[in-house]
């Protein structure tokens, strides 16, 4: 029998992990065990105050976290008696847990009213990832950055990479550069019979390559926004336009990868829906251009990135935007967005089979978790598992109406938290090696105090992007934004050198307040 174990998050607050077959009203539920997204519980955090909340947590997860001092007060009186005894806390179930037996209190009426007076605020779970997961994927970033230097950088700089390879495998027992290798071949092993694996040019000059990239961000987003309208209007999809804006879009992801980011983060879609669309789109071509796939695969990857959520266009608006938990009926019709866009943009002919099933798929995971079929391991295509990781993404670093945005560090580890469950560990590797640490359009906090939004990628050090600073160290908006240059650090630099400090989630700076079109090459262009 599942037996609750006392764990603390990374952020320091406490929580304890409740198998299902021990969970009970009064419980606060702020983590699953699985991403929120896949089940009916919109609502990131919330009091199990129903035998239907119940019965949904135990037909969806195995496991649960709750929070102990937002839960019955009689319960967190016996957790903190624990505490007192000593009790170990651990970082992660994972590893070495110590289990606490509780005996579970009924709930009063005076604890139900209590905490329905005191809502608590929407926050999302799912950055509340193990401290074993934060461990890893900064090993991973390192091994990352490492591997970048020894296998891209000139040589006057592999001298100083050399001693840093030394004392990576020293403390790590673990060559990066061989990881590296071996995490590509893996995703190669994942593609079917037939895939063409190619070598891309080096990327061209950012400003050579933004004329391109705005003229095919602005006719992705033209085409995918009328496709998405005649799918609302149940009237046939004009699939041709669309094909037509992928072939521009997969020829500037292979000109330079960070132009079309660039493109669409300042002259993006105007829905939010389109946005989405072109932002997944964007991922699966970065990682399919990462790993060598060829023009016709990456032009596959495009469509099923546009395509993915067209089906939503024909659900309810305010069934999208509900905040708290879908009904099993609500949840239903939710899942359907996937046959509703299948048979909608089929209309106008059939889909190659490799877009047929990324769209088909990209709600699927691995575990068998998943919708619409419950898919499991093997069943899942390239294109599916592929998918789900760029959508997943997409929608952890944007603002929801029932959730708020994740700065994409914290939606990485998310996504490693749930590889091996519900995605493929090797595509979630090759997916952030892709896309950067810190992605073209996102959010910095500099050393220096200053928010900056990154613009381009360093192809050698992979954790000193291009930035724009856009305000100054009290976060003032600048009058303009200033580009600033982050050298290149090593061992020996000095303490107070530039550098990144951390990501920022997209809300943490209103970006509408900094005109960022001056970096906008090509602004003429149709």
């Amino acid at each position: 029998m599942d037996t609750p174990t006392l764990a603390r998050a990374s952020t320091g607050t406490r929580k304890l992990r409740v198998g299902v077959g021990q969970l009970a009203s009064g419980m606060y539920v702020v983590e699953l065990d699985r991403p929120w997204l896949d089940t009916p519980f919109l609502l990131e955090g919330f009091l199990v105050d129903s035998p239907i909340e119940l019965e949904t947590l135990r037909r969806y997860c195995r496991y649960v976290y709750v929070d102990p001092d937002r839960s019955d007060p009689t319960l967190a009186r016996r957790i903190r008696d624990a505490e007192l005894a000593d009790a170990p806390l651990v970082a992660s179930p994972r590893r070495s847990e110590t289990t606490v037996r509780l005996e579970l209190p009924k709930r009063s009426g005076e604890a139900r009213q209590e905490r329905r007076a005191s809502p608590a605020p929407k926050a999302r779970a799912d950055a509340r990832v193990s401290s074993e997961t934060r461990e890893r994927f900064r090993r991973f970033v390192r091994a990352t950055a490492v591997a970048g230097e020894s296998l891209q950088a000139p040589a006057g700089v592999l001298g100083r990479t050399a001693g840093w390879l030394r004392r990576w495998m020293a403390a790590d027992d673990r060559d990066p550069v061989a990881w590296q290798q071996r995490s590509l071949q893996a995703v190669h092993d994942l593609l079917p019979p037939g895939t063409r694996v190619v070598r891309h040019p080096d990327p061209q000059p950012f400003a050579e390559a933004m004329p391109a990239a705005r003229a095919a961000i602005a006719r992705a987003g033209h085409a995918t926004e009328a496709l998405y309208e005649a799918v609302r209007d149940g009237r046939d999809a004009p699939v041709g336009p669309l094909h037509e804006s992928v072939t521009l879009l997969v020829a500037a992801m292979i000109a330079n990868p960070d132009a079309p980011a660039w493109a669409a983060r300042v002259g993006g879609a105007a829905s939010r829906d389109t946005r989405h669309a072109l932002t997944v789109a964007l991922h699966l071509l970065a990682v399919g251009r990462s790993i060598g796939l060829d023009r016709e695969t990456l032009r596959a990857l495009a469509t099923i990135g546009l395509l993915a959520d067209a089906g939503k266009a024909r659900l309810p608006r305010a069934l999208l935007e509900k905040p708290g938990m879908l009904s099993a009926s609500e949840h239903t019709i939710v899942k359907e967005h996937v046959r509703l866009g299948l048979e909608a943009v089929e209309r106008s002919g059939p889909l190659a089979a490799e877009v047929r099933a990324g769209v088909a798929q990209h709600h699927e995971r691995l575990d068998g978790s998943g919708y619409p079929k419950g898919l499991q391991g093997e069943e899942i295509s390239f294109w599916g598992r592929l998918a789900a990781i760029a959508d997943s993404f997409a929608a952890l670093v944007s603002p929801r109406p029932y959730a708020e945005a994740l700065a994409p560090q914290e939606a990485m580890m998310s996504l490693y938290e749930w590889a091996g469950n519900s995605f493929d560990e090797a595509l979630v590797e090759q997916f952030v090696q892709a896309i950067g640490i810190f992605p073209v359009g996102s959010i910095v906090e500099l050393s220096s105090g200053e928010i900056a939004v990154v613009i381009g990628h360093n192809r050698i050090r992979r954790l000193e992007p291009r930035v724009l600073a856009i305000s100054d160290a009290a976060r003032e908006p600048l009058g303009a934004p200033v580009p600033r240059e982050l050298p290149s650090l090593h061992r020996g630099s000095p303490p107070d050198a530039l550098r990144v400090a951390r990501g920022l989630p997209a809300s943490a700076f209103d970006l509408g307040r900094i005109d960022l079109t001056a970096f906008m090459p090509g602004r003429d262009v149709a």
